[in-house]
This record gives C-alpha cells, structure tokens and sequence, in this order.
C-alpha cells in the first residue's frame, strides 16, 4: 500500500511542477478565438456559413453540426429532383448515389476505381446521414465540443462541394422529362 500512496505523491508532485512552470493550463479565451478563426478558414462553403456560423459561434456546437447535415440532405436532395419524395436521410443518399444507378455521379463510374469511389461516398454519406446528423436531431441532450464539431462542419463541407461538382446523370434527366 506504501508503494501506491509513493507513486501517488510522486505523481501529485509532478502535476505540481508541470503548473508552476506554466505548463498544462489551457488558457480557453485563446482557444476560443483560434478555433473561430479555423472554422473561418476552413468552413468555405457560404450556404454551410450561413447554416451554422452563428450558431457555432454562439457556442451551439451540436446544434451547428446538426443544421449541417440536414443542409446535406436537403442539398442532395433537390440536386438529384427527388424534393417532392418521402426519401430522406441514409435511405436517399443510398437511392442518389448508388454506383449501379446513380442519381448523382462523382465521376464517370466506368472504371473499376471510380465505381469504388462512388460506392465508397454512397456509404459515406449514408453513414453520415445515421451517424452524425440522426442523433443530433433525436436526442435533445446530445453535445459536441468545439473541436469535434469544427471536425464535422469541415466534413460536411467536403461534402457539400462533393455534391455541388457532381453531375446529374443521365437516366435521371431522362427519368425527370419522362422519357
């Protein structure tokens, strides 16, 4: 028991040291202000500004990512003209960028490469659809720290342009104009 209590003191000393050299505190006025200058440089997007800036900045970090994510669907959504449907959430982003039939393609889906990549962002987005925005809009005591939503908001905002780029394929236009 003398040893635990030796290694304890030892322990509580170093902490001890590590704060009177300075080290270890977390000015959080600072950290604030670098990570609102972050997501300025990083959250490019103006439709995901405008969705979650305030809010992000206000400290409603959960709120931000969750605003961001249904901005994501509704964005997939009306680009591959499927507004007007029940679709949402995984289920939609499975439909629109599926790599057998896409809505939606990130590329030409020809090569074996490319299909993986479709297939790969087909599940992504799905996952994130599940993952990230479901539990914000669910659970009412979800929380995220700045960081982890300034990681999600630049996440959404990759996908956001990844949805922007990516062309209408065909059999969608044929499908809209019926024939």
């Amino acid at each position: 028991m003398s040893l635990q209590r030796d290694i304890l003191s030892v322990a509580q000393q170093i902490n001890s040291d590590i704060r009177e050299q300075g080290f270890g505190k977390i000015d959080i006025s600072t950290h604030y202000y670098e990570i609102i200058h972050i997501y300025d440089e990083l959250i490019t997007n103006k439709s995901l500004r405008r969705k979650t800036e305030k809010l992000f900045k206000d400290g409603h970090h959960a709120r931000a990512v969750k605003e961001a994510y249904k901005l994501l669907d509704n964005l997939v959504k009306k680009k591959a003209k499927l507004q007007y449907t029940d679709l949402t959430g995984a289920p939609l982003m499975q439909r629109v960028f599926s790599p057998s039939n896409p809505k939606l393609k990130l590329n030409e889906c020809v090569s074996t490469s490319e299909k993986n990549e479709q297939s790969g962002y087909m599940q992504i987005f799905a996952g994130c659809m599940t993952g990230i925005r479901n539990p914000r809009a669910h659970d009412s005591d979800w929380e995220d720290t700045a960081d982890r939503a300034l990681q999600l908001l630049t996440f959404a905002n990759h996908l956001i342009e990844r949805t922007q780029m990516a062309e209408i394929a065909e059999e969608a236009i044929s499908e809209e104009k019926g024939v």
